[in-house]
């Protein structure tokens, strides 16, 4: 990740190569910069406001040449409904589309709408930066790598010095960038060169990278059959290569080997890690089957997570702004869902490390008998307080809330409420979906406990759902269906922030 960026006392309207200035639906006409910058041009921003009919909408980019400098002007939207989370989603777009015209540099200037807290200001802004620089292009030829942009510095303008932690929001906004590039590029990885072995590579080179506050531990095939998890062995027994069950733990007090953390909390997130998803013997039709590299999203938002946890103690934040102290476990049950000779068939039944049976009638609802012993392992072994897990679950949940939206589940309202404020305030979005009893009778087998796809063409994100909470007996739960927002014309990073900012607001 590259990139500087600075601030300065500099008023508008600069006179830099390329400079940003957002502005409101409802003050367009009214803006003294504006004002100021049509006058400097004798009128022609005015006119090409009206030939273009520029209204300030949001996502909408009015861009105009004054002398040396070239002004992107963005829409901000109603002022009523802006937020830090769509400064950065817009920031984010404008400078993806400035950095591929070969820009080097860019001015911002503050504005105050932005509000006063300097600290999560320099944090969104950096996470724009950064996400606006991201491309994935490992496999391109070195001509087009180099042609791919990127915005070298962003100098941000204040019409006074900014308090002391806005540098520590940029360090730790820049640490949060680092976790989503990792999980972008874990997802984005073509199957043929990512495996389970991989994703448990990438978690020793966190622990590695943590200086003792991580700790990694894998499970091979014979300790997961030695500790009953038949459920996600049934599922690995198709493949050829072989599962890893990769449970990481973060541990603040590790780096020092002080203080005492039995008392502290522990959180649990569980990420879904099919490293590719053929449908098993329920083979999936080829257009459905092409972007099934994604299929771990859930583990790898787990990996980028604890790849910010790794660098806490290397960001220079106040006491205020500091690493977490509850206990972080996170889970990843890897394994591919591939036909074979060995496959596990359409009626075959397997035994969930609690003793639950289940028929899988559909081996391409693989995802949550997976999940299943990984639930169990976070609730028993683990003795977690709260369990989070996240999987591209279901096409159900895509169905009924598109491609923008996470599907929310949980068995505690309090951490729902919770939860969805922190992550929506990040831009990570979602809606809460109902765990519906009456339709858990859809997934009540003739001849195991459990069937892992209910009988009826409806609401398949609930009862896949409920399916999972079968597994989970008094821990707080939630379960974010991930298949929407995960990938949209390439991996996403969506959890990354708000997964963070819950566990540092976590008490």
């Amino acid at each position: 990740m590259t990139g500087k960026i600075s601030t300065q006392i500099k008023p508008f309207p600069g006179a830099g190569e390329t400079a940003i200035y957002f502005v409101f639906e409802e003050i367009l006409k009214k803006d003294k910069n504006l004002s100021l910058l049509n006058k400097k041009s004798g009128n022609r921003l005015q006119r090409k406001i009206d030939r273009l009919n520029f209204k300030a909408q949001e996502d909408k980019t009015l861009e105009f040449e004054l002398g040396k400098t070239t002004y992107f002007i963005v829409g901000a939207g109603r002022k009523n409904d802006f937020n830090l989370a769509k400064f950065k989603k817009t920031l984010t777009h404008v400078l993806k589309k400035i950095g591929s015209l070969g820009i080097d540099s860019v001015d911002v200037f503050y504005f105050p709408e932005l509000g006063k807290d300097h600290y999560e200001i320099a944090k969104n802004t950096a996470l724009g930066f950064c996400l606006g620089n991201y491309n994935f292009d490992k496999y391109k030829s070195v001509k087009d790598q180099k042609s791919s942009g990127g915005i070298k510095e962003l100098v941000f303008h204040f019409d006074k010095n900014p308090p002391g932690d806005w540098e520590e929001g940029i360090a730790f906004g820049k640490a949060v960038a680092e976790g989503i590039y990792l999980t972008r590029d874990l997802v984005n990885e073509p199957a043929s060169h990512l495996h389970p072995e991989t994703l448990a590579q990438k978690a020793f080179e966190i622990e590695k990278e943590s200086g003792g506050a991580v700790t990694v531990e894998v499970l091979d095939r014979d300790e997961c059959r030695r500790l009953g998890m038949g459920a996600f062995l049934g599922i690995a027994q198709g493949s050829d290569r072989e599962p890893k069950f990769i449970i990481l733990k973060y541990q603040k007090s590790n780096i020092k080997n002080q203080n005492d953390n039995s008392k502290l909390k522990k959180i649990c997130l569980v990420g879904k890690s099919i490293t590719f998803d053929s449908g098993g013997l329920s083979l999936k039709p080829s257009s459905a089957m092409e972007n099934m590299k994604i299929d771990m999203a859930g583990g790898a938002t787990v990996l980028g997570v604890f790849k910010i946890l790794a660098n806490m103690h290397r960001i220079n934040v106040g006491a205020q702004h500091a690493a977490p102290a509850p206990t972080i476990y996170g889970i990843l049950p890897a394994c591919e869902n591939m036909p074979s000779g060995k496959s596990i068939r359409p009626g075959d039944i397997v035994r969930a490390m609690n003793g639950k049976t289940i028929e899988v009638l559909n081996t391409d609802a693989e995802g949550r008998v997976t999940l299943a012993d990984a639930l169990i392992y976070a609730e028993k072994n683990l003795k977690a307080d709260i369990i989070i897990d996240l999987a591209t679950l279901t096409g159900a949940c895509m169905v009924a809330l598109g491609t923008d939206l996470t599907g929310l589940f949980g068995n505690d309202k309090k951490l729902i409420d919770t939860f969805g404020k922190i992550a929506e305030a990040e831009g990570d979005e979602l809606w809460p979906l109902p765990l519906y009893k009456p339709y858990a009778k859809e997934i009540k087998s003739e001849v195991a406990e459990l069937k892992n796809v209910s009988g009826i063409h409806y609401g398949g994100a609930i009862t896949a759902a409920l399916f999972l909470e079968q597994f989970v007996e008094k821990t707080p739960w939630l379960h974010l269906d991930i298949a929407g927002p995960a990938y949209v014309k390439g991996s996403t990073g969506w959890g990354v922030a708000g997964l963070i900012e819950f566990i540092k607001n976590y008490s």
